[in-house]
């Protein structure tokens, strides 16, 4: 069968996470941690990462904070994700 494309909500939310992992990445911070400098709990994050779709823009705020994502990140994240 060949590869189906994958939808353009898909895609956002592929970015949106690599994103987010990235920054969890250059970071050096866990899910767990992340959870704990949110104020998210871990299950609530945990979902939100597997459902992108389902994060408030508060939790998605805290989050980029956290990591540091720079303004320019941000940006992108506004153009091609939101």
């Amino acid at each position: 069968m060949p590869k189906l494309k994958i939808s353009d909500r898909e895609r956002q939310n592929r970015t949106l996470i690599a994103i987010i992992q990235s920054g969890k990445e250059m970071e050096d911070i866990s899910v767990q941690k992340l959870a704990k400098l949110t104020g998210i709990s871990q299950s609530t994050l945990y979902q939100r990462l597997s459902e992108p779709e389902d994060m408030r823009i508060g939790e998605l705020r805290d989050i980029l904070r956290v990591l540091k994502i720079t303004e320019l990140e941000k940006e992108r994240i506004g153009r091609e994700v939101i």
